[in-house]
């Protein structure tokens, strides 16, 4: 080695070289192998740059390596240099761009080891700039250590922008659009994109003659950019028309555009033509669900002389209305025809409406719903006959088997959520609990809870999936010889465990049916009969569909092809068109040892859930003197399953199959899982809100409410009250409310907990505040609240409440009655009181169908002792309705009836008048008199029927017909009987909330000498 040695000091300037060579060799080959352990995990972050790329032995000087040793050559090793802090970090090649500019895209930080993988990252991360046209990193050993470099080529820059020609739109708001500003990359390619930018965002504007040129910018060798911009006028639509249409009038037609004209040719209505295109669409779709198949629609686009204005008119060939001929079932077992299709809305020689036909088919599924039959399937099919604007409508059914709930998932999307778990389990399981069947009525009900809940975010909204599982973690049939057959792994493989079935239909858009145009092609050489007359399917209880199964499969069918609108249709025989009479299917079932009785939902038949008959020797027992696992059974971490139904103490064996049933083999059932996914939401809500009418008077409002409130989480630490967990994630509705009045005014705190103890019963507290200037009196009432209630079920619910103000009463006038001044001052009144009613209304505003009942009892106890009995309902009624189901006619009727005992005070006896009490009359204007005072009555007896009718096209303006009629007096009876009648108007502007304005012109028919009468009553509320 002295002899290398010597050779080396000779030619040290030739060694360092080599040596240098060697290194980069090795580098290369270390870098390719890094490159291909790392390629899964980097390669998407951007250019990849070796390890030999990292070091250039061009940028190590050889005079700083000839001062590590003279002697010998200066050794160093890439591993080793990138184990080593970098001193510093150089940005090299720039001209234009500030330093600290391009540094603050860098994660590179000098006095850090750096890795190979935050350089190439640094690498793409300038490169997405678009500053640079290369960007390349290198190592250099300089005498303080390793500095890391990124040469750079800079792009050319945009030294200027100009955009003339721009009134109607400002630069700013142009520039922001393009993101073309001065010292940004000059790009060509992004200059010309730029102007197609400001052509589309005239063009969304109503600018749709505006004309966008690149006066200057196109060249490579540009570095100014200039956009010429004539603007043109704004185009809006003058008027929308229609031509052709019978069927409906142009106000109908025009509530299904998405194109509006313009108020005043001057505010909104601006024209979009792909708009107007999907008008055609949406108008063919509207016809075709109203059984016009054969409609075609196009239109006409006429633009005014100075482009400011447009014209649309649609042409509508209508055709002729299809009708249904016949509508047959096919493949109900389980439930039998009769009560499948008990009083459908679509029935036989009707005109077809989809419509009509989703609502049949929603009532046709739930009738598998409630059965646990999640996954039975209705499909509607109709049949175009050779008879011109005939159809025959069949409805294909899968019963597909019943399921038990297994397991209730529930999963909060995003980090540390503030939600207790139980918040959604309570909803869902007051409904649904694991081990029970699946009835899929009451899972879209927890559904729509979940879903239509304040507490989780609607812009990342709820998720509620059903999702079948095999089903073996919720059985423990292990040891059963046939408990593989039981599972689906045998025979007809029922349940495969890979197979992952479609959501329920219920949980899709039109629960899963979808038209279908059913295909036939034509007999050959078999010429068409002659069409019987057509028998329509029976509606009444009495009749039925009698034609046997393998009669509908056998039908001889044939057809003559025809097109229209695009439909390949067909036509169908009617020859052999038979029904069975109903006491023959009764025979037939009776013969074969079944029943046809209703099943109930709390002792199940199990040949009524799975359509197979029992041994009759078989016990199947409800109860039994040993202790019985329950739904609520809970597995080894500690969460509650199912039932087990594969084996257990029952003497009887499993009653839903199984091989423990001995010779009787019955499908097992099915098991689901509910997966719930839920995105946290702003539950805290300050809200800002005014009313005035003809009762109270002009009334202000502020409330802060939160809806997911804990009473039992109070702030632990500052840090609980800036992340947002103090007093929050149990639920719990918590309300601060203000209504400042010039009549009334009201002061509200209440808390309310929907799942009091995690049980179904729910709790409120709430205090209060109250003042009102009567006419003969001003009062003043502060008190609180406590009530329990219960909600029994979707349509009933109770509650009792303790009620404990102080009413104090003054201003009050000389001369007033005994009745009144006894009262004068503070009055301590304690009640509780029990609530019980039942909601089936379909809306809470303005309700169409159902009905609202509500009956009450209150006693009173210490200062003053007397009963109060009080009953109200209403019932609503839809007369006519479009085809489209809007448009409807509603009739309500209400009735209340109220007593109370003698001992009852002034101020809480029975006052009518006014809006939404007697119309006809003022505020408290019927009231019986003593002295000239109004003093109130403890009996009232009030009533209403009204009709409402719409007057727009689009329902937002109602007209009311109406009489309002009863009686306030002192005893029970009508000696005092009054009438009022009148019309009104109903606004609903969705912009001032859900509710209505209402005003009502009423006159008095029957009234008595002492009542005050007021013509003119009204409402107007407005919250944001």
């Amino acid at each position: 080695m002295p002899g290398v040695a010597s050779q080396l000091r000779e030619r040290p300037q030739r060694v360092h070289w080599l040596w240098a060579g060697v290194t980069a060799c090795m580098l290369l080959l270390a870098g390719e192998a890094f490159a291909e352990d790392e390629t899964g995990r980097a390669g998407s972050r951007g250019p990849r740059v070796s390890r030999a790329s990292l070091l250039d032995p061009e940028l190590i000087a050889p005079e700083e390596l000839e001062e590590e040793s003279e002697d010998e050559p200066a050794e160093f090793s890439t591993d080793e240099m990138l184990k080593e802090p970098v001193v510093d970090v150089l940005i090299e090649g720039h001209e234009t761009i500030a330093e600290y500019a391009i540094q603050k895209w860098l994660k590179v930080k000098k006095g850090r080891v750096v890795t190979p993988q935050e350089v190439q990252e640094d690498v793409a991360a300038l490169r997405k700039t678009h500053w640079f046209s290369s960007v390349r990193p290198v190592y250099r050993r300089t005498k303080d250590g390793i500095v890391l470099v990124y040469e750079v080529r800079e792009k050319p820059v945009i030294r200027s922008v100009q955009f003339i020609g721009n009134k109607k739109i400002k630069t700013t708001e142009i520039e922001a659009y393009t993101g073309l500003r001065v010292n940004q990359p000059f790009d060509v390619a992004i200059n010309r994109e730029a102007v197609a930018r400001i052509r589309s965002m005239y063009l969304e504007k109503g600018f749709r003659n505006s004309n966008v040129q690149l006066t200057k910018g196109s060249d490579p060798k540009d570095r100014e950019v200039i956009i010429t911009i004539e603007e043109g006028p704004k185009t809006r639509v003058f008027g929308t028309s229609f031509e052709g249409n019978e069927f409906n009038s142009d106000a109908v037609l025009k509530t299904k555009l998405a194109t509006k004209s313009a108020w005043f040719r001057l505010i909104s209505g601006i024209y979009d033509p792909q708009l107007v295109d999907n008008d055609v669409i949406t108008l063919t779709q509207y016809y075709e669900n109203l059984g016009f198949f054969d409609v075609k629609v196009t239109k006409e686009v006429t633009e005014t002389d100075d482009h400011k204005g447009i014209y649309v008119v649609f042409h509508v060939e209508e055709g002729q209305r299809y009708k249904i001929r016949n509508i047959d079932l096919n493949g109900e077992d389980v439930v039998s025809e009769e009560e499948l299709f008990h009083k459908p809305k679509l029935k036989a020689g009707d005109a077809f409406n989809r419509m009509y036909m989703q609502r049949d088919l929603a009532k046709m599924k739930e009738k598998y719903d409630v059965l646990g039959r999640l996954y039975a399937t209705v499909t509607p099919t109709p049949i175009f006959l050779d008879e011109p604007g005939m159809i025959d409508l069949e409805y294909q059914i899968n019963e597909d088997k019943p399921y038990l709930v297994g397991d209730i998932k529930v999963n909060f999307r995003g980090d540390q959520p503030h939600t207790r778990e139980d918040v959604i389990l309570n909803n869902v399981a007051r409904l649904v609990k694991p081990g029970q069947l699946a009835n899929g009525r009451k899972i879209d009900l927890a559904r729509r809870r979940i879903v239509g809940s304040q507490l989780w975010d609607q812009s990342d909204p709820p998720s509620f999936e059903i999702v079948q599982v095999d089903g073996r973690d919720y059985t423990l049939a292990q040891d059963d010889p046939l408990s593989d057959i039981m599972r689906g792994q045998e025979g007809n493989q029922d349940f495969p465990y890979n197979l992952q079935p479609p959501a329920p239909e219920f949980l899709q858009p039109g629960y899963g049916h979808g038209l279908a145009y059913k295909r036939r092609q034509p007999a050959p050489n078999r010429a068409v009969p002659t069409v019987a007359p057509p028998k329509k399917l029976p509606t009444s209880q009495n009749s039925a569909n009698t034609t046997a199964p393998e009669e509908r499969q056998s039908k001889p069918m044939s057809s003559t092809a025809r097109s229209g609108n695009g439909y390949e249709l067909a036509a169908r025989e009617t020859t052999t068109l038979q029904k069975r009479d109903s006491s023959v299917l009764a025979k037939a079932r009776a013969k074969a040892g079944l029943t046809a009785e209703k099943p109930s939902l709390y002792n199940m038949d199990p040949s009524t859930l799975f359509g197979e008959s029992l041994d009759p020797d078989i016990e199947i027992r409800g109860q039994s003197d040993e202790m019985i696992q329950r739904g609520q059974s809970i597995d080894r971490n500690g969460m509650p399953v199912p039932q087990d139904f594969g084996s257990g103490s029952s003497e009887s064996g499993n009653p839903y199959g199984g091989s423990t049933f001995g010779r009787v083999r019955i499908p097992p059932p099915g098991y689901v899982d509910l997966d719930i996914d839920v995105t946290e939401g702003r539950t805290g809500r300050l809200m800002f809100g005014a009313g005035v009418n003809s009762n109270n008077g002009l009334v202000g409002s502020a409330v802060l409410q939160e809806d997911n409130f804990d009473i039992m989480r109070p702030p632990r630490s500052w840090a609980d009250i800036v992340n947002g967990y103090a007093w929050r994630g149990a639920g719990q509705s918590f309300r601060l409310e203000a209504q400042p009045g010039n009549q009334v005014s009201r002061y509200v705190v209440s808390w309310n907990d929907p799942f009091f103890m995690r049980t179904d019963y729910n709790l409120g507290l709430s205090g209060f505040y109250f003042n009102r200037y009567y006419t003969q009196w001003t009062e003043d009432r502060l008190g609180g609240r406590i009530s329990v209630g219960r909600v029994i079920n979707e349509y009933w619910s109770g509650s009792m409440a303790l009620r404990l103000e102080d009413v104090d009463i003054r201003n009050i006038p000389a001369g007033a009655p005994t009745d009144l001044t006894s009262v004068a001052g503070s009055n301590f009144l304690s009640t509780v009181g029990f609530t019980l009613s039942n909601d089936t209304r379909d809306n809470a505003f303005i309700p169409s169908q159902g009905h609202f009942l509500e009956g009450s009892f209150e006693q009173a106890f210490g200062e003053f002792n007397y009963s109060r009995i009080e009953a109200n309902g209403s019932q609503y009624f839809t007369v006519r309705e479009r085809a489209d189901g809007f448009g409807k006619h509603i009739v309500q009727l209400y009735g209340s009836v109220a007593w109370s005992g003698s001992d009852t005070p002034i101020f809480e006896r029975y006052y009518a008048g006014g809006y939404s009490s007697f119309r006809g009359f003022a505020f408290r204007g019927v009231s019986p008199e003593q002295g000239g005072m109004k003093v109130g009555g403890n009996w009232m007896a009030l009533g209403t029927a009204e009709y409402m009718l719409p007057i727009t096209a689009n329902d937002q303006i109602r007209m009311v017909g109406f009489t309002d009629f009863g009686t306030v007096q002192q005893d029970v009876g009508f000696e005092d009987f009054r009438v009022s009648a009148g019309v009104g108007f109903r606004l609903v502007i969705p912009a001032m909330g859900p509710a209505p304005i209402a005003f009502d012109f009423a006159w008095p028919i029957v009234d008595q000498k002492t009542d005050t009468r007021r013509m003119f009553s009204f409402y107007v509320g407005f919250t944001r």
